[in-house]
């Protein structure tokens, strides 16, 4: 897919209204970006095929500790929110998908909530805002270097690299291999 977005970026200015506009509407263009990209004629139809293919073809199982973990960190009593560069929509399609209850976390964060992606500070920062949680009681986790981990941390939060497969050791980063790892690191 980074083949096509780096050619979106030649073509269109497209890539960078991604959260900024409704969803559906990104989504229409991006597929006919796609089928301009693969030498196909446009047409209504193609596109509503293309798009309903697109989420039937999407499943997702999450890592067998995944719902554990979070159920033990809403007995702790901490906040959760989902941070994503994802649309909120999808998101909460996503999270049907796999099983998980968007109730589970307090705030979901998509990049239409405010327009910007991680690594962007704002997202990090409105989603702070949205759960009335400090800098020094945040703990941001995910699988991304650039994205997720020097995001949180150029916004001063606590951040933890998930790196399940452990092939590239990263020795500058605080880094975890299975999401139960994160229970050890709450005070």
């Amino acid at each position: 897919m980074k083949t096509v977005w780096s050619n979106a970026e030649k073509d269109t200015n497209l890539p960078s209204l991604f959260g900024k506009m409704a969803p559906e509407e990104w989504g229409k263009q991006w597929n006919s970006l796609v089928l301009k990209h693969l030498g196909m004629e446009e047409s209504a139809e193609l596109l509503e095929t293309l798009h309903s293919k697109w989420n039937d073809s999407m499943s997702f199982t999450p890592y067998p500790e995944t719902k554990d973990v979070l159920k033990e960190l809403q007995q702790r009593g901490l906040k959760l929110g989902l941070i994503s560069n994802g649309c909120e929509e999808d998101t909460h399609f996503f999270l049907e998908r796999t099983g998980l209850e968007k109730t589970t976390f307090d705030i979901i964060v998509g990049v239409d909530t405010i327009q910007c992606m991680k690594p962007h500070p704002d997202i990090f920062r409105y989603a702070l805002r949205k759960l009335n949680v400090g800098l020094e009681e945040a703990m941001f986790v995910g699988d991304d270097v650039e994205a997720d981990y020097e995001g949180a941390e150029n916004v001063g939060i606590h951040a933890l690299l998930i790196n399940r497969t452990a092939k590239k050791v990263l020795s500058d980063l605080k880094t975890i291999t299975d999401l139960r790892e994160v229970l050890s690191q709450i005070d």
